[in-house]
């Protein structure tokens, strides 16, 4: 059997190490990732190799996660990474300057020039799993769904006074988001050459059947599937804003992997609501995201004859 699992510790700041109570939030972080045990970890929100090494330490058996891999930081000083106690056989980061949009016709000009970048990079990764082969991880943290206000000539954003300019602001924080899920489509439409266990995990800030989730699912051939499927619904939440339970977080799989999930579950007993984002406040102990982990057989069971198998024990 081996493991796959996603979690946004929530702004772990090299400044969260500093500040008051830091042990705690590490302790947490850490409580969470010995529960789930998993052998190959999705991390968003890190800030740097120190507060990784502060986290393994107090993870049983945390010296075994001796493969890393972390992107760049975004503005916020924040970043994806991907930890591992399976050697990479490979590992990269992807990144851009600046991500395309679809133009409607060959020839027509790039819309949204220089205007959308790649916030964060996209840890990477293949390990050879024993009686599996060899399998992808990718990891991404996609932009919010907070609304994206229109930005002056000089630089300043412009506060949205009417509903249609609120309406404007919700288009463009999609269109980011779109623009990101169509390049990560991308990045797996090109591990599927290569393999064909492919798995994407991380905080993709938006529901199962929003836009920029069908994008990166596909629906041909190289299609993922959600592994959240055979959570049960009451439970099948990962955030709590505003007293609304969804599920943002996500490990996506090929086919082939799918074939070999068992077990999936997000450790949300004790998520609570965060409230609204506010710049400059001190991180807090828990995070406002649950850690989501999902265990596949390495053998040649596919999932509906260990489920057919557990339902007749």
């Amino acid at each position: 059997m081996f493991s796959l699992a996603t979690f946004n510790v929530k702004d772990l700041f090299d400044d969260a190490l500093r500040v008051s109570s830091p042990q705690s939030k590490l302790d947490e972080i850490a409580a969470q990732l010995a529960r789930a045990d998993a052998d190959v970890i999705a991390l968003q929100e890190v800030a740097s190799q120190e507060a990784l090494r502060e986290i393994l330490k107090r993870v049983p058996g945390g010296a075994d996660y001796r493969h890393v891999v972390l992107a760049l930081p975004d503005a916020r000083g924040i970043r994806c990474a991907i930890v591992s106690r399976l050697p990479f056989v490979h590992d990269t980061v992807h990144t851009a300057d600046e991500l395309p949009f679809p133009i409607f016709r060959e020839g027509d000009a790039q819309p949204f020039p220089k205007r959308i970048p790649l916030r964060r990079g996209v840890p990477h990764v293949r390990v050879e799993v024993p009686q599996v082969g060899l399998v992808a991880v990718l990891t991404a943290h996609f932009k919010s769904k907070l609304r994206s206000e229109l930005v002056r000539p000089d630089g300043t954003k412009k506060e949205p006074v009417t509903e249609m300019e609120r309406a404007e602001g919700d288009v463009r924080s999609l269109v980011l988001r779109t623009a990101e899920a169509l390049y990560v489509r991308g990045l797996v439409d090109a591990a599927l050459t290569v393999t064909p266990n492919v798995a994407l995990m991380g905080d993709l800030n938006d529901t199962f059947d929003a836009v920029p989730l069908q994008i990166v699912r596909g629906s041909a051939e190289g299609m993922l599937h959600a592994c959240a499927a055979i959570v049960p619904k009451e439970a099948r939440f990962s955030t709590m804003h505003g007293g609304k339970k969804e599920q943002i977080d996500h490990i996506l799989v090929s086919s082939q992997l799918r074939e070999r999930l068992e077990t999936a579950a997000f450790q949300n007993e004790a998520l609570r609501d965060h409230g609204p984002f506010v710049p400059g406040v001190a991180p807090t102990v828990d995070s406002d995201h649950a850690l989501f982990v999902a265990k596949f057989h390495d053998n040649r069971l596919t999932r509906d004859s260990v489920v057919n198998t557990q339902r007749s024990r």
